[in-house]
């Protein structure tokens, strides 16, 4: 009697091998697959709570504040890179917000320069709106009671 294997045990052996091996990528890919989705979430959550206490800083000392759905203006006195009272802006435009930072509060508050704007991150849809004497407003001058910051599916409360 001959010792050795058959052509059907070899074939079937090979062929629970590539199920297997293909069953392991393919879990693979998808547990790689997945954790890139959640850093990608993580890293957006993480620009939207920045700027959530960034603004909740500036708003504290703000002294005059113009809001409008994607616009932010105000003067503040805490600024990022001027000490003392500052104006500054958000500007949200094509998926990207900018921030502007002026060291003299003078003049109109929404007047910024174009080629001072610094990017601080992108985010899907972003809008302010101000609430005031019971009503929300989308376009705002002066201190309302707070604001709400709008991303695609959160709202952050600021109070002033």
């Amino acid at each position: 009697m001959k010792r050795g294997f058959t052509l059907l045990e070899v074939l079937l052996v090979l062929v629970l091998m590539g199920v297997f091996f293909s069953v392991l990528s393919y879990s693979f890919y998808s547990s790689t697959r997945n954790s890139y989705f959640m850093l990608e979430s993580a890293e957006l959550l993480k620009g939207e709570i920045f700027l959530f206490w960034d603004l909740q800083r500036k708003l504290t000392g703000a002294t005059d504040l113009y809001i409008k759905k994607d616009g932010l203006f105000m003067v503040t006195s805490s600024g990022d890179y001027y000490q003392g009272l500052v104006k500054c802006a958000y500007i949200y435009r094509d998926g990207w917000l900018y921030y502007y930072e002026f060291p003299y509060p003078y003049g109109d508050i929404t007047f910024y320069e174009e080629d001072k704007l610094v990017r601080v991150g992108r985010f899907e849809e972003l809008s302010f709106r101000a609430f005031s004497n019971g009503q929300f407003f989308d376009e705002f001058k002066g201190l309302p009671q707070w604001m709400d910051i709008r991303f695609k599916d959160k709202t952050y409360r600021i109070g002033l």
